[in-house]
């Protein structure tokens, strides 16, 4: 199949997934925010430590998490990730989100979850620390707070912060310049913020086969079919240009997945403006934006 008439397939395909993926929200609301079933906890396990494996994997070089407040922005249904990054000696973790997705753990998923940790000779105290932490309710080192406003600053208290992360959260925000200007307020000086973004389309099946599929249509015919959460098609330069604009420094986005060179043609044929652009690096499949609070 050529590539004008697989172009006119994968559109005719997507434009079914869009509408799909509309009414289900409006049927559903937002309730999956990854496709680990809430009933497989050894799922939800290997889930939060690949994503705190794969955070850990792009800081920059000598940044150590011992004795840092982090704040995570949308964890989706687990706060797992904060007990791994506490068992790393982080001091504090809070969490915030729009939608109450977790929160509802009980303390043995989280012993659980640290009876596994794979470095567990090196982090001994830091470990039993957040077992302490994550047993009872949320305090002033392990806190998740919800807010539609999604208001960072009030969220987290105005407290300061020296690690600001998020996973597969970015392109589900609407408004990415007003996201970076809060969590700007909440920069400690020399704060790291590292954000891993999933710049494909997400609905399963044509993910696989078209993964920019959302990219072939016009602003127009996308916001038809717009929801809370759906994915904001911002690029790479974007994310740079926001982060830059409100004054962080040694902005940089790192191609963490690319579409394979034999299917990179048909993948980025047929784009719609401003998509079809060199400067849109339409590669990239999954980017890790980072940025350093001066």
């Amino acid at each position: 199949m050529g590539h004008s008439m697989r172009n006119a397939a994968m559109y005719g395909i997507g434009i079914v997934f869009l509408a799909l993926a509309w009414a289900k929200n409006k049927l559903q609301g937002y309730t999956t925010p990854n496709k680990v079933d809430r009933s497989d906890t050894d799922g939800r396990i290997d889930y939060v430590y690949d994503t705190v494996a794969s955070w850990k994997r792009y800081l920059p070089a000598g940044f150590d998490l011992e004795g840092k407040d982090v704040l995570e922005l949308c964890p989706g249904s687990s706060l797992g990730t904060g007990a791994i990054l506490l068992g790393y000696g982080a001091k504090s973790y809070h969490a915030v989100d729009v939608f109450e997705l977790a929160g509802t753990e009980p303390a043995a998923y989280f012993a659980k979850l640290l009876d596994l940790f794979p470095e567990r000779e090196a982090y001994a105290p830091s470990i039993d620390r957040a077992k302490q932490l994550t047993e009872g309710p949320d305090s002033d080192l392990f806190s998740y707070r919800v807010g539609r406003d999604f208001d960072i600053p009030r969220l987290a208290d105005n407290r300061k912060f020296d690690l600001i992360l998020s996973c597969a959260a970015f392109e589900h925000y609407d408004d990415i310049e007003a996201t970076i200007a809060n969590i700007s307020k909440v920069a400690r000086s020399g704060c790291i913020a590292e954000h891993i973004v999933d710049y494909q389309t997400h609905s399963r099946w044509i993910r696989e086969q078209d993964p920019n599929n959302i990219y072939r249509y016009s602003e127009g015919l996308y916001r038809l079919f717009s929801f809370p959460g759906q994915p904001n098609r911002r690029r790479p330069l974007d994310y740079v240009r926001a982060f830059e604009a409100n004054g962080w420094k040694n902005v940089r986005v790192i191609n963490a997945r690319a579409i394979p060179q034999e299917h990179l043609a048909r993948s980025v044929s047929g784009m719609a403006p401003p998509f079809d652009r060199p400067d849109m690096q339409m590669d990239m499949l999954s980017g890790v934006v980072i940025a350093e609070w001066p």
